[in-house]
Order: C-alpha cells, then structure tokens, then sequence
C-alpha cells in the first residue's frame, strides 16, 4: 500500500508536478474513453457529452464541452504524439515558467483553439465534433519557443537544434500541410498556437493572463469556503441557542421549584444546596 501511495503522490499528488498531472489525466482518460466507445451504444453518447460540436445549438445546451474536448483522444497515435509534445517541451516550459501556468495555458490555448475551430465551422458550414488536446499542446510549444526561442534541443541524428525551428517545423507540419485534411483540428491548433504567442508576448510586458484566471478561480474558491464555513458557524451558533434556552428553562424550573418549598414549609426547610443556588440566582450569577 506505501508503494501505491508514493506513486500515487508522484503521479497526481503532492509530489507530482503540473506537467505529470497533465499526462496522467490526459491518459486516464483516453483509457476510459477507449473502454466507453467500445461498449455498444457508446460511442455516440460519449462523444455528445464530451467532444466540442461544430452546432451553436449543441454548444448552447453542452457549454463545458469547450474545455472537456481538450482532455479527450480515442486514437493511440493521437494521445502518443501530444503527451509527447507536450512532455518534450512542458518541461522547458515548466523551467522558465513555474507555477500554475502551464495548465492556464494549456486550458486556455485549448479554449482559443476550440472557439477558432467552432466559428470556422460555422462560417464554411462543416458539421462535426472536435476531440484533442493539440490546441492546448500547440499553446505551450509555441509560448515557450517565444520566451527561450534559442533555447537548444537535442534530436536524435540531427543533433543541436534551436527550439524555435523545432516548433515552427512542428507547427507546419501539424497545422499548415496539407491544410484540407483535418482542417477543423488544424484551424484550432492556429488557435492555439496564436494565444501562446500572446500569452507570452504580455507575460514578458508584465501581463500575465494565467495569473489573472488562477486569481479569479483562487476567489471563487474562497468564496465557497467562506460560505460554507458561515453555514457551520449559523448551524453552531443555532445549537448554542438551543441549548442556553434549554438551560435557562430548567433554571427557571428549578427555581419555581424551591419557591414553592419555601411558601409550603419556610426557608429553614431548604437544603444548604438549595440555599447555594437561590442566593447565587439572586446574584445573577451561574447556577
């Protein structure tokens, strides 16, 4: 059980980092959707709920299927080629730019991606879905090569290489070539590869948009916590209420109590406790 729960940490937990959460998520869930589309009847309602459509009425009723398209491959090749890329470069990225902002750029690139490919759709009236996390992959590859463009990488045979020729070959052979093929994937890997220029473009001015979202979901989340801490605290303080109006009402009775014992048999009747707690409620004080 140690072992599973130290890979588990490296993999998605506290030892994990961005990068491998990323993979592992995006792996997970090819998984389970290979096992999804397989299962008679599957396939369909997989794809209704998570791919992207090129309908606006089907985007309008499945408005989260703009961020969940990016997480989704069927195809081996498919996920075997973005977890590389983005294994291959995220960790460049992830060394200049630390933090949360890998994801933010992943999920944002995937977004810009994703709306690029729904207008171009609409606009040569193509009808379809869109699946892939190459928008968000082509985010990241593209920002780092702006922010480290000489930035050298070995490739096996050819040797040294500057990152920027990489990724500009990379995006030219993915998103350029051969453009009538998978247009609607590669109008949306130009999606993202035109916010992974802006994205960087402004980081290095000051303008970080990643901080900017992480700061407004950062809000959100406390918002939440606030509320739900306010709803614990109302339902104790109502508790405490309950139970000062319980012990004020047996005070109350006891008290009726040793009254009436006196007004039957005098005060020289009482107790010693008896008299302790009617001369401390005289007082006000804590019976």
């Amino acid at each position: 059980m140690s072992f599973l729960r130290t890979e588990f940490d490296n993999l998605l937990g506290s030892r994990s980092t961005p990068l491998m959460r990323l993979i592992v998520v995006n792996i997970i869930i090819f998984i389970i959707a290979n096992i999804w589309v397989n299962i008679p009847g599957g396939e369909p309602i997989f794809y209704d709920y998570f791919a992207l459509p090129s309908s606006p009425i089907k985007l309008l009723h499945k408005p989260w299927t703009l961020f969940t398209y990016m997480f989704v491959h069927v195809g081996v090749g498919h996920v075997l080629s973005n977890m590389m890329w983005l294994y291959f470069v995220g960790r460049i990225f992830t060394d200049f730019v630390r933090g949360y902002r890998l994801f933010y750029t992943y999920v944002l690139g995937g977004l810009a991606g994703g709306l690029l490919y729904f207008a171009f759709a609409n606009i040569i009236g193509e009808h379809g879905n869109m699946i892939g996390a190459s928008a968000g992959v082509m985010a990241i590859l593209v920002a780092t090569a702006v922010l480290v463009p000489d930035y050298l990488v070995y490739l096996f045979i050819i040797g040294e290489v500057r990152l920027k020729y990489v990724v500009f070959f990379a995006f030219l052979l993915t998103s350029i070539v051969d453009f009538s093929v998978n247009s609607g994937g590669k109008v949306s890997h130009i999606g993202g590869a035109l916010y992974g220029i802006l994205f960087m473009l402004q980081y290095k001015k000051g303008t970080d948009f990643t901080e900017i979202v992480h700061n407004f979901f950062t809000k959100i989340k406390s918002l939440l916590t606030f509320a739900k801490d306010g709803r614990k605290l109302r339902k104790a303080g109502g508790s405490g209420i309950k139970q000062n109006k319980k012990a004020a009402v047996d005070k109350q009775k006891k008290i009726d109590s040793i009254l009436d014992k006196i007004s039957h048999s005098g005060y020289d009747a009482l107790t010693k406790e008896e008299k302790d707690f009617l001369f401390k409620s005289s007082k006000g004080g804590d019976a």
